[in-house]
């Protein structure tokens, strides 16, 4: 209440957000950044969790608020009582892999890298092999975007990381984009528990999140 009421009206307080490792790779930062710059007064502290944690986590109270990845943009429907979802900005996702394969490296023989297995974006792979060509490949957690990426880039996998992971941090030598694969767009939803009033540090940092272009749309704008 007291924070609420400040003359200023600027808003203030910290606001705890759970975040998947391949959002707190590519996104957290620039929303930290961007959180400063308009409100100096709120302190945004970030924790990894895989995609399930967050959910319990926001539902717990342990966050405040939870951003995690869905291949639905429509999927706002509640799963636990008085959780609130909402998607928000577009993250292209592309299968990446080492250009020449060694024979039996391949999807049919190989494996896929995946960041967070319990993320719905990192399903897609693995879905189309077993539905479509009737395999079952083993899986390799990689544990951060980075990581997948190196582990492609080596030969050791199929991963399934943002396209904007790769132009913008570690180029695509040594890596191609594996063309006979899907490529799917995830979108960045946001938890937070309640419907109505939030605190005044929470509310802003949610309202940042809202108007966040992504990673990908703020490289094409040359932000």
């Amino acid at each position: 209440m007291s924070a609420a009421l400040k003359a200023n009206g600027e808003a203030t307080g910290r606001v705890v957000v759970g975040s998947t490792a391949l959002l707190m790779e590519y996104e957290m930062g620039e929303l930290v950044r961007e959180c400063r710059y308009r409100y100096p007064g709120v302190q945004v502290s970030p924790k990894v969790m895989t995609a399930t944690e967050v959910e319990n986590a926001v539902a717990a109270g342990e966050v405040d608020i939870g951003l995690t990845l869905t291949t639905d943009p429509a999927d706002e429907v509640p799963r636990a009582p008085g959780i609130s979802r909402q998607s928000l900005f577009k993250v292209p996702l592309v299968p990446v892999g080492d250009p020449s394969p060694a024979p039996g490296s391949g999807p049919e023989g190989g494996r896929v890298l995946v960041v967070d297995p319990d993320c719905v974006s990192q399903e897609v792979l693995l879905r189309h092999l077993r539905a479509e060509r009737g395999i079952n490949p083993s899986v390799m957690e990689a544990g951060s975007t980075r990581s997948a990426i190196s582990l492609a880039r080596a030969g050791l996998g199929i991963a399934m990381v943002p396209e904007v992971a790769v132009e913008q941090d570690l180029g695509w030598e040594g890596l191609a984009v594996v063309e006979d694969l899907p490529r799917t767009d995830a979108y960045v939803q946001a938890l937070w528990a309640g419907t109505t009033w939030l605190p005044p540090a929470v509310s802003a940092f949610l309202d940042l999140v809202r108007k966040a272009p992504g990673a990908a749309a703020r490289q094409a704008l040359g932000v």
